[in-house]
């Protein structure tokens, strides 16, 4: 037995050896710290291919300002009262650097300036590109009063609906990938397809107020590793795969995520983003320049979702704390008025916004509160703001633009009461309760239908006739149901972007919407449930959480995922 004890003991004092050894040579101390600080390994390098891809970004966030430092490591003690001076010190230079990240975002920004780490001619070459764009006039589409139930695509004829559906399923017959590259350096949060009908334009946007610029269809840039995996499974590289159509990145907003985009309805030349930067920013096409039309005062608010009018001078904005914000960006007309139309509380957060494009003054808002709502905006004008917020000293400064935070808000008391008056009865016109959080709810391009998205796991449309819509009272709840609900997985989690069905704006076919699939698939869906086609393939291999669809090319659908890879669908030929 001691024979044996003596045999384990020189043997673990052998293997001590080698591994004190080891640490030696990679410069190492055996108690976790380096022996030389900030070795370096003498290996050589592996070589790698020549590339030229331009280099990313870098990851560390400019508003937050340096990193924390390891007080373990700087030998520190936990409950030291240097540790927490320093810690503190930290927090306040993170805090400088992000407040003077913010008032110089309030700034009219030229696009070039945007670009982070530009390789030579990639600023001109984008400048040029938009400005092409802005020469060209590509106006939205809107309904008329005079339309016929028909001409909408809501004639309740089986027949016709029947027909319909099958000229669209036509449209969709040999659906392919067209395109897939790597947009954004981050999760795709928000997308938009511009209206030029010679061009696949998508704009989109990240968790990270980067802004990503893909003319889906131009000429290959180069050949890259695919990145789509978020399972951890390592795909093989495909020889074939490219770095297909042009991209540029700007960062748009502060480092926080872009929720929602339009192109400017009137003649397509501009964009409009809004983030949870508090902020709603224009980028003019043709002066190349982004410009704030709105932000919140309290960073805490978080501009959620925003829609505009179809006169592109107005918007309705929604945010975490239960508000409904009209902005007029016309010179002269400088009224930000904030309702705050839900509760406080988590519930209160409005999530989605939409409005009627038949009828601008009404709106429907998706809650966490569960709630789908129908607001005649018009009654809002009644109610006397109760507090006027006083602007930041950064607001208004000598050659900067006019003051773009509110000058009136309402809280929700006040709001209540004016409800609940006889005068107030037609503000809210309906509302419906989903069995979970409602994510999202957008009106159809004709002004007739209602889609809206579900944590209950449900996609539901509601049909609605002008004529009812028109009266100045309530609907009957029996009145404001779904026509449709339709079974559809929307346990996105927190590593994904939540679910949005979103309609087409398409307006030479029936209704139809997109929608990304937990199965890794991209969904195209009829106004009356029919699915029209499922898009897959083998090399897309995260779920296109955020989907959208070309305004005048009814084919081209798009879909992009976490790692900011977006694909474009097309037909093929037959």
């Amino acid at each position: 037995m001691d024979d044996e004890d003596n045999d384990y003991e020189i043997e673990r004092q052998k293997t001590i050896l080698q591994n004190r050894l080891l640490l030696d040579s990679l410069g190492l101390d055996p108690n976790g710290s380096a022996k030389i600080p900030f070795a370096r390994s003498t290996a050589s390098p592996k070589p790698k291919p020549a590339s030229k891809k331009r280099k990313a970004p870098p990851t560390s966030n400019a508003d937050e300002g340096p990193r924390r430092r390891s007080g373990r490591l700087a030998g520190l003690e936990a409950d030291s009262e240097t540790l927490k001076v320093k810690l503190e010190d930290e927090a306040k230079e993170r805090e400088v650097l992000r407040v003077i990240s913010r008032k110089e975002r309030e700034k009219t920004m030229d696009v070039g300036k945007m670009i982070e780490d530009p390789e030579e001619g990639e600023v001109k070459g984008l400048e040029d590109y938009l400005q092409r764009i802005s020469l060209s006039s590509n106006p939205r589409r809107y309904p008329k009063e005079s339309d016929s139930p028909k001409d909408a695509y809501a004639d309740s004829d089986p027949n016709t609906v029947s027909t319909e559906v099958a000229r669209l399923r036509s449209a969709f017959k040999n659906m392919e990938l067209k395109a897939n590259a790597k947009v954004t350096e981050d999760r795709v949060f928000s997308m938009v397809v511009h209206p030029e009908k010679k061009k696949t334009l998508v704009f989109v946007g990240d968790k990270s107020g980067q802004l990503g610029i893909w003319d889906a269809l131009g000429p290959p840039d180069e050949i890259v590793k695919s990145d789509d995996d978020t399972t951890g499974v390592k795909q093989e590289q495909q020889e074939d795969e490219s770095y297909e159509g042009r991209v540029w990145r700007i960062q748009a907003h502060a480092r926080s995520a872009i929720t929602a985009m339009k192109v400017n309805p009137v003649n397509g030349t501009g964009l409009f983003t809004s983030s949870y930067d508090c902020s709603l920013r224009h980028l003019d096409f043709a002066t190349l320049k982004s410009t704030e039309l709105f932000a919140f005062q309290d960073e805490n608010t978080l501009v959620t979702h925003f829609d505009l009018l179809p006169n592109g001078e107005e918007a309705w904005i929604t945010d975490r704390y239960g508000g409904l914000t009209h902005c007029d960006f016309r010179e002269g007309k400088h009224e930000r008025r904030r309702f705050v139309v839900q509760d406080e509380g988590r519930a209160a957060k409005l999530g989605g916004i939409s409005v009627n494009p038949l009828m601008p003054h009404l709106i429907v808002t998706a809650g966490n509160d569960q709630h789908l709502r129908l607001w005649d905006v018009r009654s809002l004008s009644s109610i006397n703001p109760t507090s006027i917020p006083t602007p930041p000293p950064s607001a208004k400064t000598e050659g900067e633009s006019a003051d773009t935070h509110l000058t009136g808000e309402t809280p929700y008391e006040e709001v209540s009461k004016y409800m609940h008056s006889k005068k107030g009865q037609g503000l809210l016109r309906a509302s419906w309760q989903h069995g979970k959080s409602c994510s999202s709810a957008y009106w159809d391009p004709w002004g007739r239908r209602v889609l809206t998205t579900s944590y209950d796991d449900k996609l539901r449309v509601w049909s609605l006739q002008p004529s009812s819509l028109l009266l100045p009272t309530p609907l009957s709840p029996s009145h404001f149901q779904p026509s449709k609900q339709i079974p559809h997985n929307c346990q996105t989690g927190r590593w994904l972007t939540i679910l949005r069905a979103q309609w087409s704006l398409n307006m030479d076919y029936i209704p139809y919407f997109t929608v990304g699939n937990m199965k890794r698939s991209l969904d195209v869906v009829a106004a009356n449930g029919e699915k029209i086609a499922q898009l897959w393939n083998d090399v897309v291999t995260a779920v296109p959480a955020v989907t959208a669809s070309h305004p005048t090319i009814v084919d081209h659908v798009v879909g992009g995922n976490t790692s900011g890879r977006v694909q474009l669908w097309g037909a093929g030929s037959a």
